[in-house]
């Protein structure tokens, strides 16, 4: 960052912080020294509204919160008027914020030292902040949250576009993060046992534990349209590569088919893919960009589509379907992870033909439609809240 940026970055937060008179961060009136603590790091502040990995994230610190622990979320350049830090404050959360007491959150740490562990959300917190909290805190225990396993993900991208630089450098740079200095904390969590499997080949199994994403029923069935009243398909994405992929695969390859013999099938894509793509070149799509509350469209549409070519993880949005009793079309790179049965939890398909052949069948069937709508109760047991702080309790 050149000095004239610096300069100006340092005085947007000082005018900052005399507009909003905060002199501590939120909540910390809320420690009790008698609970453990626990300190979430991350790059972004999580946005649990838009990505399914922030929705995961705020799952685990709510439970941990019911476990007793005292919680701190820090990202940096954070501000305590920010919505999502209203949110988390509401939920007696404690956040670091930019304010006038401490310099940032190396500062902070070094006056208080009490933190039992420190949870890295993903990659770039784990890029950024271990190595100096590591100096600051000694005796703490360091925990990696891959989130997925993006060396993977990139991998497969790859496969797919092999002369991109990009992702070859990508993929480089992620392998060192994840099978060199990953394996150097107290303990890395996969978000599923597939992806522990594949990281055991470069860490001690023993420190590698699965918490998968955290889903529960949010209607009961009888609540949602049927077959009959059920209409259209929907894609639920963000600007996530993968995600922009499965767009064009789509449009470009499996919507023609679907259109020759249903040309009236209408198909609705949720969230900013479009910060992404030119939608221009995607008329027979309805983009609906971000959508505060997705339930009214899970309701009411007949099929919720991921043609996911490659990435790597657990699939928030299928399991989003699940809780809404929606029938999903995917690809095995979308139900990896999930424990899925094809024509019993989902339809699986991974090529153009056999995934537009997979959701003019699933149009038009209805016991087949039914099956996979009532199964969706199997589907999430795996990801309740009670495995999940099954699992977080024996951490120690």
């Amino acid at each position: 960052m050149g000095i004239l940026k610096k300069i100006k970055k340092h005085f947007k937060r000082k005018e900052k912080l005399k507009e909003l008179q905060t002199g501590d961060i939120v909540n910390m009136h809320l420690y009790d020294s008698s609970k453990k603590t626990i300190l979430f790091a991350s790059r972004d502040f999580p946005t649990h509204d838009k990505d399914s990995g922030s929705n995961r994230l705020k799952e685990i610190i709510l439970i941990y919160k019911k476990l007793r622990y005292n919680c701190i979320i820090f990202a940096p350049h954070i501000f305590e008027d920010d919505s999502y830090v209203k949110f988390y404050q509401k939920h007696d959360v404690i956040v670091f914020v930019e304010n006038n007491r401490y310099k940032n959150i190396y500062d902070f740490l070094s006056s208080y030292k009490n933190i039992d562990y420190v949870w890295f959300n993903g990659p770039l917190a784990l890029n950024l902040f271990y190595k100096k909290m590591k100096n600051i805190l000694p005796r703490t225990k360091f925990m990696y949250d891959m989130v997925d396993i993006h060396f993977l993900r990139f991998k497969r991208a790859i496969e797919i576009e092999p002369n991109r630089i990009s992702l070859k450098k990508n993929y480089k740079h992620f392998f060192h993060l994840e099978t060199v200095i990953a394996p150097q904390l107290d303990y890395i969590i996969a978000i599923s046992d597939k992806e522990k499997e594949i990281m055991s080949q470069y860490a001690d199994k023993d420190k590698i534990i699965t918490i998968s994403n955290i889903h529960e029923p949010k209607i009961d069935i009888s609540e949602r349209k049927n077959f009959h009243e059920s209409k259209g398909i929907i894609f639920i994405g963000s600007i996530h590569e993968p995600n922009i992929d499965a767009v064009k695969f789509l449009y470009e390859k499996i919507m023609p088919l679907v259109w020759k013999t249903n040309p009236e099938l209408e198909v609705s894509v949720i969230g900013n893919v479009a910060d992404k793509l030119d939608i221009r070149q995607y008329p027979r799509f309805k983009f609906l960009g971000f959508v505060e509350s997705i339930e009214e469209y899970f309701m009411n549409s007949k099929i919720m589509v991921a043609p996911l070519r490659f990435g790597a993880g657990v699939k928030g949005k299928i399991g989003q379907a699940f809780e809404y009793f929606f029938p999903v079309v995917t690809t095995d790179i979308g139900a990896e992870g999930m424990r899925l049965t094809d024509g019993k939890n989902v339809l699986i398909a991974n090529d153009e033909n056999s995934f537009a052949q997979a959701i003019l069948r699933l149009n038009n069937d209805e016991e087949l439609w039914n099956t996979l709508s009532k199964n969706s109760i199997d589907s999430l047991k795996p990801f309740s809240i009670e495995a999940v702080s099954s699992t977080l309790k024996q951490i120690n």
